[in-house]
């Protein structure tokens, strides 16, 4: 998302980005404009003290670059303490999560004073902001922000030609996380295989769960059948090659995967997680939102999707033109505007 937005900023409306990451690397994942700067400020501190300094030598940064808005796109901890810097120009505070605090509705999750110090950070964090951005009121509700602004993440895959859906493989895209859910997802597929042998489940990404994973196949004797893919920037060719995805999050804020496969004009089987399956998919329409939890549902849908081709074609269809009501520049003009409403509201 950084590097499509950034890269519109820059080209459409002529913006100066600079992009101060925490992280270090050699190169980027994904490609980002050339006209865009990114200063790296590596974020390693092994003591809270060291904490302190990191955060002083970021306020300089920012100083140095004069900047005329700040927008902060870290989600974790050390985003929310992003917040309380005296920058002296508009701050926007860009909200994807929803994970800093207690919502994962699993069985037997207990509250803890952890989350709940957490969430009293992040309450007092959002009001000192100028502006906050989430991606949908869902999302806002959910995390009981109010006055944020609602501007949803671009489909930036643009017009791209619907894959044929012919396949007898299955795909699921994302970072091997817990949250992510794969070890569900695997065990439905499970019940999957049993009916259906010759159906492949492609999972593509990589995460710490990764060789978890790996051993949950072996234990359903699922080797061959389930298969770990690399992640890979242009994932488009892998979803041209496949008949719908899988989406078994246990929560989402806004799942850019399913965008993605719709954009290719995939049907999306998800579960209706808080909170963002439900912001993309039109249940019983472009894909189908499953109730939390129900995994006989989840395969029911599965199969009625592996035996009717004609309906996972025509909800493809419907998949490849919903989404377009997230077009890149209309979600990008929001943008805009927010960034010269706050510029002259600071000039006056």
């Amino acid at each position: 998302m950084l590097s499509v937005k950034t890269a519109v900023l820059a080209q459409k409306y002529g913006h100066q980005v600079v992009i101060i990451s925490s992280s270090f690397f050699d190169r980027t994942f994904y490609t980002f404009d050339p006209s865009i700067t990114i200063k790296p400020l590596p974020f390693s501190p092994k003591l809270a003290v060291e904490s302190l300094f990191y955060f002083k030598k970021l306020k300089k940064e920012i100083k140095l670059l004069n900047p005329d808005i700040v927008v902060i796109c870290d989600n974790g901890i050390k985003g929310y303490l992003m917040c309380f810097l005296d920058l002296n120009v508009p701050v926007v505070f860009e909200c994807h999560a929803i994970d800093i605090i207690p919502i994962m509705n699993k069985p037997k999750h207990h509250f803890s004073i952890m989350h709940f110090v957490l969430k009293k950070l992040v309450d007092v964090a959002v009001k000192r902001v100028d502006k906050l951005v989430v991606l949908s009121q869902a999302q806002a509700d959910f995390l009981k922000f109010k006055n944020a602004v609602i501007v949803p993440n671009p489909a930036w895959s643009g017009p791209i030609a619907k894959a044929s859906l012919n396949s007898n493989k299955v795909i699921a895209v994302g970072r091997l996380i817990e949250s992510k859910g794969y070890e569900r997802m695997i065990r439905i597929w499970k019940s999957i295989y049993e009916m259906y042998p010759d159906w492949i489940l492609d999972i593509y990404g990589d995460g710490n769960q990764k060789e978890h994973l790996i051993d949950v196949v072996s234990k359903y004797k699922l080797n061959g059948v389930v298969s770990f893919k690399e992640s890979d920037a242009d994932i488009g060719q892998a979803f041209s090659q496949h008949a719908f995805m899988l989406h078994a999050s246990y929560y989402e804020s806004f799942a850019l995967v399913i965008m993605e496969a719709m954009s290719f004009g995939l049907p999306v089987i998800a579960f209706d997680c808080p909170v963002g399956p439900r912001n993309i998919i039109k249940n019983n329409n472009d894909g189908f939102l499953i109730n939390d939890f129900d995994d006989e549902a989840f395969v029911a849908k599965i199969k009625l999707l592996i035996n009717d081709v004609s309906l996972r074609q025509d909800m493809g269809a419907k998949a490849y033109e919903n989404i377009k009501r997230f077009d890149l520049d209309a979600i990008m003009d929001k943008w805009n505007m927010l960034f010269y409403s706050l510029v002259d509201v600071n000039l006056r």
